[in-house]
């Protein structure tokens, strides 16, 4: 999950709300050059954590 999360991150840095949104659980786990079917959940997890972080600040900024 901490490789998920650190690679989410580094997606994300420079762009756009709109284009954070795009990234996926897929695009994480290809960015980490795959990831084991066990630990495919992580991926999940971090695509969530970067919607609800981006749904979170535009109901704080609205």
């Amino acid at each position: 999950a901490v490789a998920t999360s650190s690679m989410a991150t580094e997606l994300i840095l420079g762009k756009t709300l709109e284009e954070a949104l795009e990234i996926s659980n897929k695009t994480v786990a290809e960015a980490l050059n795959g990831l084991p079917p066990i630990k495919m959940h992580c991926s999940n997890l971090a695509e969530q954590a970067i919607k609800a972080a981006i749904d979170d600040y535009k109901k704080k900024n609205e």
